[in-house]
This record gives structure tokens, C-alpha cells and sequence, in this order.
């Protein structure tokens, strides 16, 4: 795995935790350093979470949490959707991995 992407998932994993401990606020100023840095490296990442989920959807891996249905939507985010800007094209370079749960 290229390291920046391991340091991206990482980055993104202990964003998560801050937010459930509701400790984003304090360091938000450094999240989103890290985020222009990783933009300026050519790299993008998107958290899907709240979001429409269908199977025609390639950007993410999905397991399905209760029952399947219509209006399906991502409740959580393991990993997030990176894509890299290469010569002025966007390419998915990990799909996100999600869980699903139908919509209430």
C-alpha cells in the first residue's frame, strides 16, 4: 500500500475518533493542514458517510447492516473514498469501505 495512503487512512481514522469524542473543534486547524497537504500531494479523500447507497455505486464497499432494501444509506465510514490527481485526471485510487443500513 503506498504510504500515503496508509498516512491518509490513519489521518482519517483518528478524525473519526475526535468526532465521537466531540475533540474535532480543537484540532481542526491541524485536520485541515493535513488535508491541504495531502491535497497539494495530488491526493483528495471523501467521506460518504450520510449518503445515498445503491449496488450500482463503484466508489465503495459495502456491508450491509439489517435488512436490504431501497433508500439504502452509508451509517458509517471504515475507510474513505482517495482519489489521485494525476496530469489533470482524478482517479480512484481506494474505494471506501461502508456499512449500510436501510433508510428509516
Amino acid at each position: 500500500m503506498d504510504a500515503m495512503i496508509a498516512v491518509m487512512n490513519q489521518v482519517f481514522e483518528i478524525s473519526q475518533k475526535l468526532d465521537q469524542d466531540s475533540l474535532s473543534s480543537r484540532f481542526e486547524r491541524n485536520l485541515n493542514r493535513l488535508a491541504h497537504i495531502f491535497e497539494e500531494e495530488g491526493y483528495t479523500w471523501n467521506n460518504p458517510l450520510g449518503e445515498k447507497y445503491t449496488d450500482a455505486r463503484t466508489d465503495c464497499t459495502a456491508s450491509i447492516a439489517g435488512d436490504e432494501g431501497r433508500d439504502m444509506v452509508i451509517t458509517q465510514v471504515i475507510k474513505p473514498v482517495i482519489y489521485q490527481k494525476k496530469e489533470g485526471t482524478l482517479s480512484l485510487v481506494q474505494k471506501g469501505i461502508v456499512i449500510v443500513e436501510r433508510k428509516k
